[in-house]
């Protein structure tokens, strides 16, 4: 029995080992080339770079405007994911200890209505909306529908992480004369940074390498997100293979330093519940 149970960790063990290998590879070849020439790349595309091209980071950021494009993609992931977490916490909040009517009902088609309906169903009728409120090519263009799309599974984690607070905790509260806004600062929040750490990530990741929106959105201008700036690189005859890994490198490293930062309570919301539905 003992010798089974051996046997199944380790190809348990081989299966998360291959599976980390597959994902950072990847990740480590576009690293690699990033510090190559692009001749040198299709003479060594799997070596290690004989010469450090760290100039391939100054003309991704500077010749090809990646840092144009990285500060209006801070702006816009960075407000439209504070305020995915403020909305997202009132309602969640309000959704677990206020007596709304259906709230079962309502977590229920919050579910349906973001896992069913695709996006590309309201990118026309979204886009005529924003071109008849004269909001095309502008900051509000991109903030104001990634705050709705990030708003309902941001909703549904908040709920499911207020419901593990006990409720004595709030009536003691409220005993000791705390309003309902000082029960959600003063007690509800500061227990709530590993629900708040999932909603982060998850909304970041998401909103970061959007595509589909910012490219439609702003088709008609040179504002744009780090997608569209890693597009621009591509040529009608070649690409810039060096300084496009560059770029893809600088996209990533938000990315990597947002999870390292906030991956302790990320695990932890994770192991209490914050994802139960």
């Amino acid at each position: 029995m003992n010798s089974r149970r051996n046997v199944t960790d380790w190809i348990c063990r081989m299966i998360v080992l291959c599976s980390v290998l597959v994902t950072l590879y990847p990740v480590i070849f576009v690293s690699l080339t990033s510090l190559k020439a692009t001749s040198e790349f299709y003479s060594n595309i799997w070596g290690i770079p004989r010469d450090f091209a760290w100039s391939n980071y100054y003309s991704a950021w500077i010749s090809s405007r990646i840092g144009f494009y990285f500060r209006i993609s801070i702006i816009v992931v960075g407000t439209s994911v504070f305020m995915i977490l403020a909305f997202g916490a009132l309602a969640g909040y309000a959704l677990s200890r206020l007596r709304v009517p259906y709230v079962s009902a309502m977590a229920a088609a919050i579910i349906v209505v973001t896992q069913l309906m695709p996006l590309e169903s309201v990118i026309m009728p979204l886009y005529l909306m924003m071109s008849k409120m004269k909001l095309l090519n502008g900051y509000l263009t991109l903030i104001l529908p990634y705050i709705g799309w990030g708003m309902p599974m941001t909703i549904l984690i908040f709920k499911n992480y207020f419901d593990t607070i006990p409720r004595e905790l709030m009536e003691a509260a409220r005993i000791d004369g705390c309003s309902e806004m000082q029960c959600f600062v003063k007690i509800a929040m500061p227990v709530m940074k590993p629900a708040t750490a999932t909603n982060a990530i998850f909304n970041f990741v998401g909103l970061w390498g959007e595509l589909l929106w910012a490219s439609v959105s702003t088709a008609t201008s040179r504002f744009g997100t780090l997608p569209i700036g890693i597009i621009s690189f591509k040529q009608q005859f070649s690409t810039d293979w060096g300084p496009m890994s560059a770029a893809i490198c600088i996209v990533i490293l938000p990315l990597v330093l947002l999870f390292g930062f906030l991956q302790k309570y990320f695990v932890q919301g994770l192991s209490n519940g914050a994802v139960k539905g």
